[in-house]
């Protein structure tokens, strides 16, 4: 009999630590003819004993005759900065990403359990921050994968049992059994006998975040412009709970949520305050590689590297070459030109220096800047051009 229900026809990558919940996930695939199962282990070095791991692992599968495909990880973990669990899950994330590429397979299978469900449940209640969903989803995304948990409705108990009885090899972490990890202290106290009640809770708040999400898929719906949202009164009026969940569908729909996925709650929370509560027509919140910018009325997400200030000093026709550094290159040669090419000029995109101390149409850049009400993100991809000697920015800036 089939513990758990999945499309054979389908191909899967399967997440394996070595662990009793995806052992049992494993040796139970084996059982139902799927068409392609290709096995991914990542050994992370964090245990001096997780070599163990690996070996089980890679014993289970050349037994099996199971493809395998290893992630070994040589890390000086007293330099990591960030939350190792965290780390640990974007290492592991992405080289499925990886994998899913090399083998043009979508699907991820991931072993959580039943007890796993209830046990994040409460983890988000003692965190208190936001939940995109209470509990575990069956089914979720990163980036361009789609993550199945078809476990969900198996105990604890239920695997360990199968596993002895069928004479299952598997490793045990020694990390879940210290109580300094919240979850970790949260299933030592946790007994099976309550999990009923837990999942009725799960299930009304659910239902409840449903109706929800049917307004903030309104609003990003009708609030969008290419890739980015529109801000208005609507959305400021709302409480912080439905801005968060509205800036993460807008990532969603332009493929950007895993920017920040696995972040603190606190980052999604300043952005939602500052929208709620700002006045200021620009701001920005840097996010790793990327940033989120307030723009007038409008947000949008760039790499920050797109968007770093630079400043050239063009002393000869043999610099313009350099020019090509900005997207509107062109049109600063052709200001150049226009000029009668009485070098040097500087080219630059460091708008907070250059509209203080250049001059557009007879007025103080920073001036025309905000009578115009240019874009800042035109003002961060676009350069200006302007002569060491007038300080007259010579080309449009719009």
């Amino acid at each position: 009999m089939e513990r758990f229900k999945l499309n054979t026809t389908l191909s899967y990558l399967v997440a394996v630590s070595g662990g009793p919940d995806s052992m049992f996930m494993l040796n139970e695939l084996i059982k139902m003819n799927i068409k392609e199962i290709v096995v991914c282990h990542v050994n992370y070095n964090f245990r001096e004993d997780s070599w163990k791991d690996q070996k089980l692992v890679e014993d289970f599968c050349l037994k099996n005759n199971l493809k395998l495909e290893k992630l070994v990880i040589s890390q000086d973990y007293s330099k990591l900065k960030e939350n190792f669990e965290s780390w640990a899950r974007n290492v592991r994330y992405d080289f499925f990403v990886e994998m899913s590429k090399k083998y043009n397979i979508q699907n991820v299978l991931i072993a959580h359990n039943r007890n796993d469900l209830v046990e994040t449940f409460l983890l988000q209640q003692a965190r208190k921050g936001y939940v995109k969903h209470y509990g575990l989803n069956k089914t979720s995304t990163y980036k361009e994968i789609t993550i199945v948990r078809p476990m969900l409705n198996i105990l604890k108990s239920e695997i360990l049992k199968s596993l002895k009885e069928q004479n299952i090899a598997f490793a045990i972490d020694s990390t879940n059994e210290d109580e300094k990890y919240k979850r970790n202290k949260i299933r030592a106290n946790l007994s099976e006998s309550t999990f009923n009640d837990f999942e009725e809770t799960i299930k009304k708040l659910n239902k409840k975040l449903e109706t929800i999400n049917l307004e903030v898929n309104w609003y990003v719906n009708n609030n969008m412009s290419a890739d980015e949202l529109k801000i208005n009164k609507n959305l400021q009026d709302q409480d912080l709970e439905f801005i968060q969940r509205t800036i993460y569908k807008w990532l969603e729909v332009i493929r950007k949520d895993f920017v920040i996925q696995n972040r603190r709650n606190k980052t999604i929370f300043e952005i939602a305050k500052n929208i709620k509560v700002s006045e200021k027509v620009f701001w920005e919140i840097n996010i790793g590689e990327y940033s989120i910018i307030k723009d007038y009325e409008n947000l949008f997400i760039i790499e920050t590297k797109a968007i770093q200030p630079k400043t050239i000093l063009i002393k000869s026709k043999e610099d313009l070459y350099l020019s090509e550094e900005f997207i509107n290159w062109l049109d600063l040669l052709n200001a150049i030109k226009r000029n009668k090419e009485n070098y040097p000029y500087i080219i630059t995109n460091d708008f907070l220096t250059y509209k203080l101390n250049t001059y557009t149409f007879g007025k103080k850049t920073n001036r025309y800047l905000i009578d115009k009400k240019i874009r800042y993100k035109n003002r961060m991809l676009k350069a200006v051009v302007y002569s060491t000697k007038t300080k007259k920015i010579l080309n449009t800036i719009k």
